[in-house]
């Protein structure tokens, strides 16, 4: 087996951070929740539906990036496929969350400093795992990259239709 590279390791690492905090936002939003979206009342469950779906895809992004993330540590091929669509999903999102931000700021432009700075750190992860060594390191084929794309769209539309 092949040694990965330090680009490899922190695309890994990177995927298993985002995981993690996704983790500790999903535990502090249980344990801080007011509003009781899991309650048992008259002896039955009620669930609010909503509440379910954000926890749905919520847990699905934590579960896909830990497992992701520990795959591509691993160098295993499924850790890239599950990998780059969490990587992407995760920029364009918090792309898009700074562009929306641009034009309610007046004319100090200072608090997208940090915002950009890890827009930078996830597109260069993402970066590093298309660059053609770590795409033959994981043994990318254009199968496994359809397999990715298509990843990628689900993951889309679970995040779009589940709110």
């Amino acid at each position: 087996m092949q040694t990965l590279s330090w680009k490899e390791k922190y695309a890994g690492i990177l995927v298993l951070l985002v995981s993690i905090i996704f983790l500790l936002l999903q535990v502090a939003s249980l344990l801080s929740n007011t509003s009781h979206p899991y309650a048992i009342q008259n002896g039955a469950i009620v669930i609010d539906k909503n509440e379910l779906y954000s926890d749905v895809r919520t847990w699905s992004i934590v579960v896909a990036g830990m497992v992701a993330g520990w795959l591509l540590l691993k160098g295993k091929q499924f850790g890239w496929v599950l990998g780059v669509p969490i990587l992407l999903f995760v920029t364009i999102v918090l792309g898009v969350k700074i562009v929306e931000q641009v034009p309610q700021l007046k004319h100090t432009y200072t608090s997208l400093i940090v915002p950009g700075i890890i827009l930078f750190f996830f597109f260069l992860a993402l970066l590093f795992l298309l660059l053609p060594a770590a795409r033959k390191r994981y043994r990318v084929s254009k199968p496994v990259v359809l397999l990715t794309l298509f990843l990628f769209a689900a993951l889309g539309c679970i995040y779009i239709f589940l709110q």
